[in-house]
């Protein structure tokens, strides 16, 4: 039974970009595989490109060896002359060293005489290394120009290089479109990985999932009216800017003891003046509550409920959420573990809900 083949994630199109509906780790783990197959797919495409060569230059070196066999055309007759004069020079090295080879030193001198057959033979060896490379772009140029002729098994090997050069090709065409697909994503990953050490959490994926299929309900204390859904449930503490009076300044005048009591006693007047400090105060441990209608907080001896119409503003901080209703001079405070994913939460419905 063939194995199914798994259906591409589906990718949203966002303000921000396209974004696919993949868990960050999940996207990078399809990145990584994407590079590897393009890596992989250029590789396999090159061995096929120097098999085809290979091929290529068999074939020129065919058609140079039955030279009296077919009928080169004028531009090939230059191409046929510079490689046999090539040719004739790679068999002579060949000959000299098949004869360097096989001499014989005895006697006194058998080491001088190993040792220059050995510089000789490196010589030949490098001089034949030269040539070759000489002649393999002359072969490999013959094999590809001449067509039109029967010698040997020309066919079969016109045909294995056509198909090895085809098969690299498309090769390339598909690393290329790979190569494509590694760069958008490669391009989400680092978006998606700056949002997610700026807010703590993954926004693009969260903005793309929901413009896609809209927010996940969740469970909450709250008793929901007609037509309305909670989206977010969290643990919150509710909190409100407090002032706290206390009096600074000093005194003119003295003191002295009364009898043997250890009381004392102060003659003038106290010079002072009230401060006023502005503090945090906690109100109520609850849950802080987002529908599409309303915002909600349900403590233990506390509740408000609010429309999302009301709110003018969301000031966010590292830990808490400052909500400035409609009416009010100073704003609600709610102490939440993730205040940018509940700020997220709330401007979504802001934006699409209202």
């Amino acid at each position: 039974m063939p194995g199914r083949v798994a259906a591409a994630p589906p990718i949203v199109e966002t303000e921000a970009g396209p974004v696919t509906l993949l868990d960050l780790a999940t996207l990078r783990g399809r990145l990584s595989s994407l590079q590897e197959e393009a890596s992989n797919k250029r590789a396999q495409a090159q061995s096929l490109q120097h098999l085809a060569e290979d091929h290529w230059r068999a074939l020129g070196a065919l058609l140079l060896t039955s030279r009296g066999s077919w009928s080169p055309e004028p531009q090939q007759v230059e191409l046929l002359r510079q490689a046999q004069g090539l040719r004739h020079r790679i068999d002579a090295d060949d000959s000299e060293l098949t004869t360097t080879h096989g001499e014989s030193h005895k006697g006194i001198g058998a080491l001088a005489g190993k040792i220059e057959d050995w510089n000789k033979r490196r010589g030949i060896t490098a001089d034949k290394a030269a040539l070759e490379a000489q002649i393999n772009p002359l072969l490999l140029q013959l094999g590809r120009q001449v067509e039109n002729t029967q010698v040997g098994d020309m066919e079969v090997i016109r045909s294995q290089a056509i198909s090895a050069e085809t098969q690299a090709q498309g090769l390339l065409s598909e690393a290329s479109a790979v190569a494509q697909a590694v760069n958008s994503m490669g391009d989400e990953v680092q978006r998606r990985t700056a949002s997610e050490k700026e807010l703590g959490f993954d926004a693009l994926y969260t903005s793309a999932y929901f413009q896609a299929f809209g927010p996940p309900s969740a469970l909450s204390p709250l008793i929901l009216k007609r037509g309305e859904q909670a989206y977010l449930s969290v643990p919150a503490t509710l909190a409100r800017q407090q002032s706290r009076r206390q009096w600074v300044g000093g005194s003119q005048g003295f003191s002295f003891p009364i009898g043997h009591t250890g009381i004392r006693y102060r003659v003038g007047s106290f010079h002072g003046h009230p401060v006023s400090q502005q503090y945090l105060g906690r109100i109520d441990l609850g849950t802080l509550v987002v529908s599409n209608l309303r915002f909600a907080f349900i403590g233990r001896v506390k509740s408000t409920s609010v429309p999302l119409a009301k709110l003018l503003h969301v000031q966010c901080y590292s830990d808490a959420l400052a909500m400035f209703i409609e009416g009010r001079e100073n704003p609600d405070f709610y102490l939440v573990d993730q205040p940018r994913f509940a700020l997220f939460v709330v401007n979504w419905f802001l934006n699409h809900a209202l």
